[in-house]
């Protein structure tokens, strides 16, 4: 029997899944995963850990990398293009993935390229249908908007057909807390079904644990953190694009292509706090509704403001919580080796700290990390 190179993804966030994924359609490796949390709860309909950041996602594409900043630059659009090449060929009632029109207001001019003032953004040309919003069309205290084809992802969808693609695959899924990369290494040794792999070569592993990397032994990475954010999920079958406004508050408007919603949001750098807040709540549902009437528009007739309040305050499915892992210095995507008390030298792949920028870049990442762990192979 021909084996093939073990690899141990740690980490089932939309960043190892879509690294497993990869590496499993590669044909040059045996892939399992392993994580304490994995979109099989949400196919069963159990509410996601908010120590789990995937899930509270609202998730579309939207450059998170400013015009200076060319190594992020490629993976978003990378991943741009892949999403185009993916909805060509497959439904978004299968992946959970639409393409839809996005519109983008800025309060202050440097805020379109992150302090770059009136620079013309790096993907103006890069993307479908960029053009700059009229200025007779801009909301009061908005100096500036851009309008462009993009992408949203229905995140509970799109993570469960992640998983269930892997499977297919034939990759193995373990639901298992580990505290250090020793552990990974024995799922990866056991094939399952009574093989075992040669002990010749330990398994690489992947490391995509996100926040989980500060407690994880032979990493504890102290420059991750978390950056809290708060959303609302609401039926409204009127809302068919994404649109947001920066400025003194973030708010944004992402649909889901099922008559669901996502609005936020918040951004609250080094907070751990899970529980949502109710008057954070109320000011995202004020200016979520001034910002995209859509929301309430098939409804709202003659109703006041504040009938249109209540009405959409009707509409909320669930508010939530998540923690996007942020890093100091930027996204950890390299190869290791880390010294094993019981297993020696391990090849280790990282790729964790993608912030709030982990599904616009996922794809992208996700080829990094095959062609780290071919290198990594090479090393062994």
């Amino acid at each position: 029997m021909t084996y093939k190179r073990s690899v141990v993804v740690v980490g089932a966030g939309v960043i190892g899944l879509s690294s497993a994924l990869k590496l499993q359609e590669s044909g040059r490796y045996s892939v399992t995963v392993v994580a304490e949390h994995t979109p099989n709860e949400i196919a069963n309909g159990k509410r996601p850990s908010a120590d789990w950041a995937s899930p509270w996602a609202a998730a579309n594409w939207s450059p998170w990398s400013g015009n200076s900043d060319p190594l992020l630059q490629e993976k978003e659009l990378d991943t741009y293009r892949e999403l185009t090449n993916i909805v060509e060929k497959t439904s978004p009632n299968v992946i959970g993935i639409q393409r839809v029109h996005g519109v983008f207001y800025f309060e202050n001019l440097e805020d379109k390229t992150q302090g770059q003032q009136k620079q013309r953004p790096w993907y103006a040309d890069a993307v479908s249908g960029f053009h700059d919003t009229p200025a007779e069309s801009l909301p009061n205290g908005v100096s500036y908007g851009i309008e462009y084809s993009t992408f949203t992802f229905n995140v509970p969808k799109y993570l469960v057909y992640l998983i269930n693609r892997l499977t297919e695959l034939d990759v193995r899924i373990v639901e298992r807390r580990i505290n250090n990369i020793g552990e990974a290494v024995e799922y990866g040794n056991n094939l399952g079904s009574g093989l075992q792999a040669p002990n010749t070569t330990s398994p690489v592993v992947v490391n995509c644990t996100g926040l989980g990397s500060i407690t994880l032994d032979e990493v504890t990475d102290k420059n991750l953190y978390p950056v809290r954010g708060q959303t609302i999920v609401v039926q409204a079958p009127g809302a068919k694009r994404t649109i947001s406004r920066t400025g003194e508050l973030l708010i944004y408007v992402i649909s889901r292509g099922d008559g669901t919603a996502v609005i936020g949001g918040t951004t609250e750098e080094h907070s751990w706090d899970s529980q949502p807040n109710s008057e954070t709540t109320e000011t995202i549902l004020r200016h979520a509704l001034n910002l995209e009437p859509a929301l309430v528009q098939e409804n709202s007739g003659n109703l006041s403001e504040e009938d249109k309040m209540i009405d959409l305050r009707n509409r909320i499915i669930s508010v939530n919580v998540g923690f996007r892992p942020m890093r100091e210095g930027g996204v950890r995507l390299e190869r290791e080796t880390v010294s094993s008390e019981k297993h020696g030298n391990l090849q280790v792949v990282h790729c964790y700290g993608h912030g709030g920028f982990g599904y616009q870049s996922s794809l992208a990442y996700a080829k990094a990390v095959v062609d780290l762990v071919d290198n990594a192979s090479q090393k062994q």
